[in-house]
């Protein structure tokens, strides 16, 4: 293969990898799904290599599980394992809402607004797709204001690993609803210049999953 072939074959690889990532990210693959390479081969339209590439690569980054013979599915993590990583997100993010208040302008601001409108509007409607697409589209540019590339990956990935949208939770309007006001505070509390304030809220939103596993979770 020439370099130049070689080049356009990883940038397909990565280009894959990427809107699989925002495919779970978004929900269009549940925890526990089973990821066909035929189905992503004419979804995505990517040949065989490149599927098989991307697989391997979100099996590595902690996205999927592999079972031999029988393929990759969307990893399901144990509530320990919710409870660590959270953990984790909780000192990361709580940590990177400092950067994010010193670096969002107006133009950041009125967009976070928007989001965090259309995911209440979606909540309310029960239009489960879009208010996933939104969530993760909120989060994604909140993040972005870190303004520090490998911070922005980490905290997207952790986010992202399948671990927040789609469990018990998710499911309940309620739960949906409390997270888009999480939203809506959260840029009030940038606006306002009000760290603490969004550092509680952030703390509160990503703790909000465990409202639905209080009889699995010890004291």
């Amino acid at each position: 293969m020439s370099t130049q072939n070689r080049s356009l074959s990883e940038e397909a690889v990565q280009k894959l990898v990427q809107q699989l990532k925002q495919a779970i990210g978004s929900g269009r693959y549940l925890p526990g799904d089973w990821l066909k390479q035929i189905d992503i081969e004419e979804n995505f339209k990517v040949n065989r290599f490149t599927v098989r590439s991307a697989l391997s690569e979100l099996h590595t980054s902690g996205f999927l599980q592999h079972i031999p013979y029988k393929g990759y599915r969307v990893i399901e993590h144990s509530i320990q394992d919710r409870i660590a990583i959270t953990e984790a997100r909780e000192i990361i993010e709580c940590a990177a809402a400092a950067r994010v208040m010193n670096h969002i302008d107006t133009s950041g601001l009125d967009e976070l607004e928007r989001l965090a409108q259309h995911f209440k509007s979606a909540v309310e409607e029960q239009n489960s797709e879009q208010a996933m697409t939104l969530n993760l589209s909120f989060h994604r540019t909140f993040n972005l204001y870190c303004k520090n590339p490998h911070l922005n990956q980490v905290m997207d990935e952790m986010r992202e690993r399948g671990v927040g949208g789609a469990d018990r939770g998710w499911s309940k309007k309620s739960t949906q609803l409390a997270s888009a006001n999480d939203h809506i505070n959260m840029v009030r509390a940038l606006r306002e210049k009000n760290l603490v304030r969004l550092q509680a809220i952030i703390y509160t939103h990503l703790n909000r999953w465990k409202e639905s596993y209080k009889e699995l979770i010890e004291p």
